[in-house]
């Protein structure tokens, strides 16, 4: 994949951002543009946006002046303090506009700076418009400026490229680098914790209350802007200036593949969500846990054909959790990927600075399902959400799991 780099000179402007539906993000449909967003803060009063789209995310038409196949793409941003949304910190927008005759499969990214008024936590809705298709996709992300060991002083990079990686993660054999936005540090310390999450409870269930693990181990690193790294271990890096830092960048190391579910274990763990756990203990102890898992499937649909369909459906919406709601763990483990396995995409997703509000349902169908998420930042990640659990959902649960163990794929409406 071609990968096509824009700059731009940023159009200030000031307004209020609409009141937005964030499903589409969580949606394998393909009919608006799916954008990455990653920031940067390049010193104590100005940071970077970065952002990225698929060439095949956006639709070309050929102008009358030209008569180029061209895309004409617009990005803006709204920057609030958190806590404070009717407060604008800072805005903006840039155009961007793509040639493509060749046909060719791009990854077009581009910049934008902006001003940081004081140190502090900070919001930015964001917004792409394809203004040939003309579509609107939203996206709502955290801005950490609060001092030399802030997460978004530091950036994940291809390496030797000033290149996000736009995701909280890296692959097994993976190389990458890291930048830290004052060149006169060279000295980091690493604190490295094992991966040893578990799958998220039942949403009627209450979650186990766990104490903040001290790390695995700890080691300083001398590092440039040019230096690559790779991690051997699966689980949680967190780059910090001090080794007494409670905060910092974090990097994780998820199992071989992911976001993909190419491996049996990975077949294997997201079934905890559909099985007891004697069917799960059974599934696990298996010495040939594929056939094992195929042969679940296939009892479970009755026949080739609908198991196909199970396993399309069920581990699509694995993967999709995977990469959205990846945290300090895998996203499929997270609240949030528990009910998007199970219940499927929501209707709607209403967001804010510290939560996100999934609705199933319409109003007046008397079924409407509402899940409240609320934001938990941690010193291991910022995309961690908890959901608000309540006995209201034994029977919706049930219900679908129950779907599933019949051989339906569940959608709740």
């Amino acid at each position: 994949m071609l990968f096509t780099i824009f700059s731009f000179q940023r159009c200030r402007s000031y307004a209020v951002a609409p009141h937005s539906d964030y499903s589409t993000y969580y949606s394998p449909d393909k009919t608006k543009a799916l954008p990455s967003f990653a920031v940067y803060n390049l010193n104590d009063s100005v940071s970077r946006l970065y952002f990225s789209v698929k060439s095949t995310d956006l639709l070309y038409e050929r102008s009358n002046i030209s008569n180029q196949l061209t895309s004409h793409i617009l990005v803006s941003f709204i920057l609030h303090p958190v806590g404070e949304s009717k407060t604008v910190s800072d805005s903006g927008h840039v155009v961007l506009n793509d040639v493509n005759e060749s046909g060719l499969i791009k990854q077009l990214a581009g910049s934008l700076d902006f001003d940081v008024p004081t140190k502090g936590n900070y919001y930015l809705e964001l917004t792409l418009r394809d203004l040939n298709k003309m579509t609107i996709s939203y996206d709502l992300i955290m801005l950490d400026h609060s001092g030399p060991d802030a997460r978004n002083n530091f950036i994940a990079t291809a390496p030797q490229s000033e290149t996000p990686l736009f995701r909280n993660y890296v692959g097994q054999n993976e190389t990458f680098s890291v930048r830290y936005n004052n060149p006169i540090t060279t000295r980091f310390y690493v604190k490295y914790f094992k991966n040893k999450s578990e799958a998220a409870r039942p949403p009627y269930s209450f979650p186990v209350t766990t104490a903040i693990p001290a790390p695995d181990s700890i080691w300083s690193v001398d590092l440039s802007s040019s230096d690559t790294l790779r991690l051997d271990a699966e689980g949680s890096y967190v780059f910090s200036t001090s080794a007494s830092a409670t905060t910092g960048y974090v990097v994780n190391r998820f199992p071989s593949g992911y976001p993909k579910i190419t491996t049996p274990v990975a077949l294997l763990e997201p079934l905890r969500y559909i099985t007891t756990k004697k069917e799960y203990f059974t599934l696990e102890s298996s010495s040939k846990r594929k056939f094992a898992v195929d042969s679940f499937w296939l009892a479970t649909g009755g026949s080739q054909d609908r198991a196909r369909e199970l396993i399309s459906a069920f581990y699509g919406r694995v993967e999709i959790a995977n990469m959205h709601f990846s945290s300090s763990k895998e996203g499929w483990k997270n609240d949030r990927g528990m009910v998007y396995i199970i219940y499927g995409e929501p209707q709607n997703v209403y967001r804010s600075w510290n939560s996100e509000t999934w609705v199933y349902g319409q109003d007046q169908s008397g079924n409407m399902l509402t899940f409240v998420f609320n934001r938990k930042i941690t010193a291991f990640a910022e995309n961690e959400f908890e959901l608000e659990r309540n006995q209201v959902y034994n029977i919706s649960w049930i219900t679908a799991v129950d779907y599933w163990k019949q051989g339906q794929v569940y959608r709740a409406k």
